[in-house]
């Protein structure tokens, strides 16, 4: 499918971008193609045009060759990838979140377990998830329990310093006032701490979601046989770079609209609680 410039512009146009947001983005397309394209800097093999990324995408969307989940070069077609690299991401995501959030709320009230459980936090947190895939394919194998455990270690720190970071900037008299009213612990915690730290939670989560998009990538670089980061590989090895832009740019649109989606949720439960 051969496209130019203007059909680009005019897809964009077309879309329900804000318009702040859509003048950026046409600008960026617009430098783009200057500097490929228009000046011809750069090699198509480095850095190819962005009609022939957007050609590539149509491609690797519509071609009859590639069906859902399996077929053609790249075993499938870039929706089949897209919905299952997500699925991945959502799946670790969430349990890093159901994990992180219970541990940083006991550590960030438990000043008396700081002192043991923060010399293991600190030696843990900066070792890259991407070096536990040793590990992991050993103790799981290669398929998703190793994935998942990847991206759950990716998404549980974010989570996890930030909710500490919440449950601590919340002013004590918010739990007074409520205990006075004859709240328990409980319903202190429920009704009074974690409300007040609604703005660190999505935060965290905004913080987490993107590392978990960051961790499945290089996991499934290794450890998988489908996926955005199969597709990106796969396009590497036979030097389809508009193939492997096309890659890069769904995970960004994918980060980019369930980063809309956090913001809108936080909006609406911050205003409810306000």
């Amino acid at each position: 499918m051969k496209l130019n410039l203007l059909d680009i512009l005019q897809v964009f146009a077309m879309s329900k971008i804000p318009l702040r947001g859509a003048v950026s983005i046409v600008l960026l397309i617009a430098v783009w193609w200057l500097v490929t394209s228009g000046l011809q800097l750069f090699s198509a093999l480095v850095l190819p045009p962005p009609e022939a990324v957007f050609s590539a995408a149509m491609t690797l969307l519509f071609d009859p060759d590639l069906s859902l989940f399996s077929g053609g070069i790249y075993n499938g077609s870039l929706l089949g990838h897209a919905v299952i690299s997500t699925g991945r991401v959502l799946l670790g995501f969430g349990l890093a979140v159901v994990l992180a959030v219970p541990i940083g709320v006991l550590i960030a009230r438990s000043p008396k377990l700081e002192p043991y459980v923060d010399p293991v936090l600190q030696v843990f947190r900066p070792i890259p998830p991407i070096a536990w895939t040793p590990l992991a394919i050993l103790w799981f194998g290669i398929g998703l329990e190793s994935i998942t455990f990847l991206i759950c270690l990716g998404a549980f720190w974010p989570m996890l310093l930030n909710t500490i970071s919440g449950i601590r900037e919340v002013p004590p008299i918010l739990g007074r006032a409520a205990a006075s009213l004859g709240a328990n612990r409980r319903q202190v915690l429920f009704t009074a701490v974690l409300p007040a730290a609604v703005p660190f939670l999505f935060t965290g989560l905004r913080l987490s979601f993107g590392a978990a998009w960051t961790t499945i990538v290089a996991a499934e670089l290794i450890a998988a046989s489908e996926g955005l980061g199969y597709l990106i590989m796969n396009a590497r090895r036979i030097l389809a770079a508009p193939d492997v832009i096309v890659g890069m740019l769904t995970i960004g649109f994918l980060g980019l609209v369930f980063d809309y989606l956090f913001r809108a949720i936080e909006k609406r439960l911050y205003a409810r609680i306000a």
